[in-house]
């Protein structure tokens, strides 16, 4: 979709047409109703007569970094700044090197008001269909865009299709990878024998889809919700609110991921987790959920599943216990150590992921420096994608205990499930998990082969991934989605 031209009424083009008026309520009612919208500004005489070169410098300092308040806020200020600074340059009597500041200013504030007026293009462009989300990631998102990693959008159009432009293209790209990563698993379970795999394999796929989303927060928050809906960083961003979000450097740059809901994905019998998502300081309600049917979700028509989180590749280790190699335990990585683990007893690996890091060069770590100085979060976030990209070919999957263990590579690609791949893509990682766990730790694999669809479900999300499921843009809820303890 191109952009709108600037005569046309939209949230976007008004940003550019301010005039004198009321305050922030006429402000935003206007944008709402896609009309020009008035900004209410100081006089002349009172900007130029409060207003010091100091305190302007600072108020200009202080709008380059707020990234937590909405475009149309962020567009606000920068206008009274600007009006304020256009006060100034009329202003008789100014030192050379007063007027000097002053040009200084008119620069910096030229510059916000072009950077935050294509931000909102962007974001009107982005929001405005359930594709949107894709090519926001496409558009932005390090990982996809880092020439080093041969699944990028640019290397994976030039290979498979270079009719890849537009809106729609960055669902498309998504959907090619999560067929990349259906076909290799099933290139690999082609080789097992037996019925079970089969068994195993329908029986997951009809439990799937009795399976609940689940976001947690607070049930302030969640109450919140039932009159605005759940909305994405990139929705709160776009609307006329200040506004809290636990997004990462990682999730904004590295996945630009900012037009999605996040979700656990659960067994509806799931007790609560204690995730940080549902503890607020400045919020003293009790924690609280909302849960939402996977089939009337959106999630296997629009939605997409990463299995582990991509900035850490926190796939559970499991550990057994010596004596009973069928008795296991799982944790994340960052959390092995004794008093976090139930069963710090049981030492027999059964399976852990190892992260492939290739060597930095030169010039990473010079894109690394000069993305520090322009924004260290763009710096943060590169330093984490570039090492998984440079040891993308090292990273496996280790089963079984040393002297006994087999590999298998564990690439990026092999993280990503769209659509109606969601569903036979989960069922399919499990009976390849328990084909691979047959060979080095047979007495569990049994087990699992005959647990139960409900039971072997729990098991796969829990002890085997730890699957975050997205959805595009805003959602309404009801009450009857809201659970507390």
């Amino acid at each position: 979709m191109t952009s709108r031209a600037s005569t046309q009424s939209t949230p976007a083009a008004t940003l550019h047409t301010l005039p004198r008026g009321a305050g922030n309520a006429a402000v935003t009612e206007a944008l709402r109703r896609g009309q020009a919208a008035p900004v209410q500004r100081m006089p002349a005489d009172t900007a130029a007569r409060t207003s010091s070169l100091d305190e302007l410098e600072a108020r200009l300092r202080e709008a380059a970094r707020d990234g937590n308040t909405s475009v149309l806020k962020r567009h606000t200020t920068i206008l009274r700044l600007d009006q304020e600074v256009a006060d100034l340059e009329s202003t008789d009597g100014l030192s050379d090197g007063d007027r000097g500041r002053v040009t200084g200013l008119r620069q910096g504030v030229d510059q916000q008001k072009a950077a935050i007026e294509e931000r909102a293009r962007r974001l009107e462009r982005y929001l405005a269909s359930d594709g949107g989300p894709y090519t926001m990631m496409v558009d932005n998102g390090q990982l996809w865009t880092d020439q080093y990693w041969p699944y990028a959008f640019a290397r994976m159009r030039e290979r498979f299709n270079p009719g890849w432009f537009g809106e729609k293209y960055g669902r498309a790209y998504f959907d090619k990878l999560s067929r990349k990563n259906v076909e290799g698993m099933r290139g690999d379970t082609s080789k097992v024998s037996g019925d079970w795999a089969k068994r195993m394999r329908d029986g997951l796929q009809a439990q799937l889809r009795s399976s609940v989303l689940s976001h947690y927060t607070t049930e302030r928050r969640a109450r919140l919700m039932l009159s605005g809906g759940m909305k994405t960083k990139a929705d709160l961003e776009a609307s006329e609110f200040e506004y809290k979000h636990n997004t990462s450097a990682f999730d904004e740059h590295g996945l630009a991921n900012l037009g999605f809901l996040f979700f656990f994905i659960e067994d509806p019998s799931e007790p609560f987790r204690g995730t940080r998502f549902s503890k607020d300081e400045e919020d003293p309600s009790p924690p609280a959920r909302i849960r939402l049917n996977i089939e009337q979700s959106g999630l296997l028509s629009k939605g997409w599943v990463m299995l582990s989180d991509f900035a850490q590749r926190e796939f559970p280790t499991v550990m057994a216990d010596e004596n009973d190699p069928a008795e296991t335990e799982s944790f994340l990585p960052t959390r092995d150590t004794e008093e976090e683990r139930k069963h710090p007893e049981y030492r027999r690996l059964v399976r852990r992921f190892e992260q492939g890091m290739g060597n930095l060069t030169d010039a990473d770590l010079d894109e690394f420096m000069a993305l520090q100085e322009q924004d260290p979060k763009l710096s943060q976030s590169l330093s984490v994608v570039r090492p998984h990209v440079r040891g993308d070919d090292g990273s496996r999957m280790v089963y079984g205990p040393e002297g006994q263990s087999e590999s298998y590579p564990e690439p990026l690609v092999r993280n990503i499930l769209t659509g109606k791949d969601i569903i036979p893509g989960l069922a399919e990682r499990a009976v390849l998990e328990v084909s691979r766990i047959e060979r080095t730790t047979p007495a569990l694999a049994d087990k699992l082969k005959g647990m139960s669809p409900q039971q072997l479900m729990k098991y796969l999300l829990k002890d085997l991934l730890r699957p975050q499921a997205m959805l595009p843009r805003q959602l309404k809820i009801t009450e009857r989605d809201i659970e507390v303890p």
